[in-house]
């Protein structure tokens, strides 16, 4: 799947550059705001850029990949703490059965040694 999705971003990377490479000498008008009517004038302004279709595309390619980054870095970073929490709960609990162990040998030694006198002490 991480590698579809690779291929996928990579194939539409490619678009991109077809489409830049393509329309290098073209240009595309953009609406800025929308049309205003000046009633005292009777004339319709409108608010409009124009700009080079590469420009215009790696503008947009620029504004997705940087909100993309946007929208997934905190969900990354909240997956990042939740990792390490787990890695520290982890090592506590495994901290934890070893001291557990531990006193559970000593335990089963002192047993010993208390049979062991016992034996002795009924002799």
């Amino acid at each position: 799947m991480k590698l579809m999705l690779q291929l996928l971003a990579f194939i539409l990377l490619l678009g991109v550059i077809y489409i830049v490479i393509m329309n290098a000498g073209e240009t595309v008008t953009l609406n800025i705001m929308a049309p205003q009517y000046q009633p005292g004038t009777e004339v319709l302004q409108h608010f409009t850029k124009t700009f080079s279709v590469p420009f215009f595309a790696l503008s947009v390619l620029g504004a997705g990949l940087i909100s993309g980054l946007c929208l997934f870095v905190p969900f990354y970073l909240t997956q990042t703490e939740q990792l390490f929490a787990f890695k520290r709960e982890l090592e506590k609990s495994s901290i934890k059965s070893d001291s557990s162990n531990a006193q559970v040998k000593v335990l089963q030694a002192k047993v010993e040694v208390l049979e062991k006198a016992l034996k002795n002490a009924l002799k």
